[in-house]
C-alpha cells in the first residue's frame, strides 16, 4: 500500500483516558517505541500523564522526547477515544543541510528550467547572497547564458546526462563565471520531472585535489596501523596509567578476578568502571560466557524490569517471549553500571533474585535458576547513597563483597601525560591530519584543569581537537570553547590566602586535587584530636562513620 502517512502512532484510551492498545503506522516507529509503549498498555497509563497535552484538546502540537509530534484526537467504540500522533517529516530539511555541506556547487531545477534549490557553494560561486530567494526563478533571468550551451537546458532538453562541460557565463548582476558543469536529467518513472548540475570552479578543483591526497595518504596508514581483528572488549592492558591509587585498583581487580565473588566499583563518572568491570569478566573462569551491561542511570525504571528478567507472551498486550539480562549472562556476568541510579522497588527484586538464585520473567509463573557473576557500580560514595536513601543497605553488603575505587583523573594526575600520547597513538589512523602532541599551552591547560568528567571527558576532548587539527600539534584554537573560558576565568580569579597549617604540593594543582588534599589534611588532625576514635571524629565531622572510612581509604590515611 502506498500514498501518504496517516499516523504514525495511534494510542486507543477507554472513557477514563487509561491507555489499551497502541498500534503503529510503519516499521521504524514500531521499532523506537513499541518497548516502551507497550509498558504504558500493560500498566494501564492515563494518556495525559505521559503525553504533554490535556484531555480537553482534540488536535494540536507537542513536542516529545525531543520530537516534534502533532496529533489529532477521535471517538473511539465503547466511549473511547483514538490519538493519532504524526511525527513531523525533517527529510527536506535533511536534504537542504546535507547538500550545503557539498564542497561542489548543486543546482536543482523543475522540468521547465525553474530553480528549486542552490546550495551553499553554488551561491558562493555565483555571488548570490544568502537573503535571495532563488525559488521559480528561471534559469536564464538568472545566468546570462545562451540556452543551446547552457548545461542544465541541454539535458532538459536531450534527457540526457552533460559531463563535464567547461562554461563561461555571466551573472544577470555581471559576474563572470568560468566553471566546469556536469548536469543529470532527474525522472519519474520515464517522465523527466527536472534536473541538478554540479559546477566547480578552478579553486574548488584545487582543493578537493588537495584533500584527496591526503586522504589517499590516511587511507594508505589505516591499512597499516587500523586494529586488524575487530574490538572484542577490554582487559587490563587497557588501563592506562601507573599512579599509586590507579595500580592499587588493578592488583586488588586482578587478585579477585579469578574468584566468584560479587564486586563492586566505586568511582565518579568517567574513571573507568566498564573497563574494570570487562577486564575482571575476561580474566575470570566465566570469560567463554556472556559478558552483559545494563547503564542502569539510562534506561527509565518501567523498563529495567523487562530488561533484566525478560517478557512471557501473553502477560500483557503485545508482550512476547523474551529473554532478560540475567538469561542472556547465564554463566557469565552482569554489570550492573550506576546501581545507584536504579529505585529502591527494583532495587528489592533484585535483590530477592539474587537471594534465591532464582527469578521469574515479567508475566511468567515459572521459577528460572540463575548462575550469574553480579559486578556493579556506584558513581557516589555508596555509603553516602544508603544515607540518602538511594541504595539499600541489605543489597550494597550483598553486592561489595570486595569493593574496589577508582581514583579521579584528579588523583593522578602524574599519568595524565601518558593516557595523551596513548590516545593520541591509539586514534591518530582515523584522521586525514593525526595530531601526535599537545602545544606547550594546551598542556599546561590540561595540567591545571580539574577534569570532572575524568579520562573520559580527557578522551572527548582530544576527539574534538583532533577533527579540528590542521596539522601534527594540537593547540588551543583546536580546544572545546569551555576549557577555553576556563583558562581565562582562572586568570581572573582573584587570589587567596590558605591556612598557615595547609601546605600543598603546587606541582599536581589542580581545584580538585587541592580539595581532596585540604580534606585528607582536616580529617587528619581530627583524628588525631579525638585520639583516632572513628565514631568521635565522624560526628565532629557531621560525617556517617561509614562515609569516615571511605575517606580514610581513599586518602590511604594510617591509623
Amino acid at each position: 500500500m502506498s500514498g501518504k502517512t496517516f499516523f504514525h502512532i495511534l494510542f486507543y484510551t477507554d472513557r477514563d483516558y487509561q491507555c489499551r492498545e497502541v498500534f503503529y503506522g510503519d516499521q521504524g516507529s514500531e521499532k523506537i517505541y513499541s518497548l516502551l509503549f507497550n509498558n504504558w498498555i500493560q500498566e494501564k497509563r492515563h494518556i495525559n500523564t505521559v503525553l504533554p497535552i490535556s484531555p480537553e484538546d482534540t488536535e494540536g502540537n507537542f513536542l516529545w522526547d525531543g520530537d516534534a509530534f502533532s496529533f489529532k484526537k477521535l471517538p473511539a467504540p465503547k466511549n473511547g477515544f483514538y490519538y493519532l500522533l504524526l511525527k513531523d517529516d525533517y527529510q527536506i530539511e535533511l536534504y537542504r543541510q546535507s547538500l550545503n555541506h557539498l564542497t561542489q556547487g548543486v543546482q536543482i531545477y523543475d522540468r521547465n528550467g525553474c530553480a528549486v534549490f542552490f546550495n551553499r557553494t553554488s551561491r558562493q560561486i555565483s555571488q548570490i547572497p544568502s537573503s535571495l530567494d532563488v525559488q521559480g526563478k528561471h534559469l536564464l533571468d538568472l545566468f546570462a547564458i545562451d540556452e543551446d550551451i547552457s548545461t542544465t537546458m541541454t539535458t532538459l532538453r536531450t534527457q540526457a546526462p552533460v559531463i563535464n562541460r567547461v562554461d563561461h557565463f555571466r551573472t544577470s548582476a555581471g559576474a563572470s563565471i568560468l566553471s566546469t558543469n556536469t548536469a543529470y536529467p532527474l525522472k519519474k518513472g520515464k517522465q523527466v520531472i527536472g534536473a541538478v548540475a554540479f559546477e566547480q570552479t578552478k579553486e574548488i578543483v584545487g582543493a578537493i585535489k588537495e584533500k584527496m591526497i591526503a586522504a589517499e595518504q590516511a587511507l594508505d596508514n589505516f591499512k597499516k596501523a587500523s586494529p586488524e581483528t575487530r574490538f572484542s572488549g577490554y582487559t587490563f592492558d587497557n588501563v592506562i596509567g601507573h599512579g599509586k591509587a590507579l595500580q592499587e585498583a588493578v592488583t586488588i581487580a586482578k587478585k579477585i578476578a579469578s574468584q566468584n565473588s560479587s564486586v563492586l566499583l566505586v568511582g565518579e563518572t568517567g574513571t573507568g568502571k566498564e573497563i574494570f568491570a570487562q577486564s575482571i569478566h575476561r580474566s575470570s573462569k566465566r570469560s567463554q560466557k556472556k559478558f552483559v551491561a545494563l547503564n542502569c542511570a539510562a534506561i527509565p525504571d518501567s523498563l529495567i524490569e523487562s530488561m533484566l528478567f525478560g517478557t512471557q507472551k501473553g502477560s500483557f498486550t503485545g508482550s512476547e517471549n523474551r529473554p532478560g539480562f540475567f538469561e542472556e549472562a547465564q554463566g557469565g556476568t552482569l554489570f550492573l553500571d550506576e546501581l545507584n541510579s536504579m529505585s529502591l522497588s527494583m532495587q528489592s527484586k533484585i535483590l530477592r533474585a539474587l537471594q534465591e538464585n532464582s527469578f521469574r520473567r515479567v508475566g511468567g509463573q515459572k521459577d528460572i535458576s540463575m548462575d550469574v557473576r553480579i559486578i556493579s557500580s556506584c558513581n557516589k560514595d555508596p555509603f553516602q547513597c544508603i544515607a540518602d536513601n538511594q541504595l539499600r543497605k541489605d543489597l550494597f553488603y550483598r553486592l561489595s563483597t570486595v569493593m574496589i575505587e577508582l581514583p579521579s583523573l584528579s588523583m593522578h594526575m602524574e599519568d595524565l601525560d601518558e593516557l595523551v600520547q596513548y590516545h593520541l597513538s591509539a586514534t591518530a589512523y582515523q584522521y586525514v591530519h593525526s595530531a601526535t602532541s599537545l602545544d606547550d599551552q594546551v598542556m599546561e591547560l590540561f595540567q591545571s584543569y580539574s577534569w570532572p568528567g575524568n579520562v573520559r571527558e580527557l578522551f572527548h576532548v582530544l576527539d574534538y581537537a583532533q577533527n579540528l587539527a590542521d596539522g601534527d600539534t594540537i593547540r588551543l584554537e583546536h580546544l572545546p570553547s569551555y576549557l577555553l573560558k576556563e583558562k581565562k576565568s582562572a586568570k581572573k580569579a582573584p587570589g587567596g590566602s590558605l591556612s598557615p597549617e595547609a601546605s600543598f604540593d603546587w606541582n599536581n594543582s589542580s581545584l580538585q586535587s587541592l580539595m581532596d588534599d585540604y580534606e585528607s589534611k582536616i580529617i587528619c588532625q581530627a583524628l588525631e584530636h579525638f585520639g583516632y576514635n572513628i565514631t568521635q571524629t565522624a560526628q565532629a565531622l557531621g560525617l556517617r562513620r561509614q562515609s569516615l572510612q571511605y575517606r580514610i581509604h581513599k586518602y590511604g590515611i594510617q591509623i
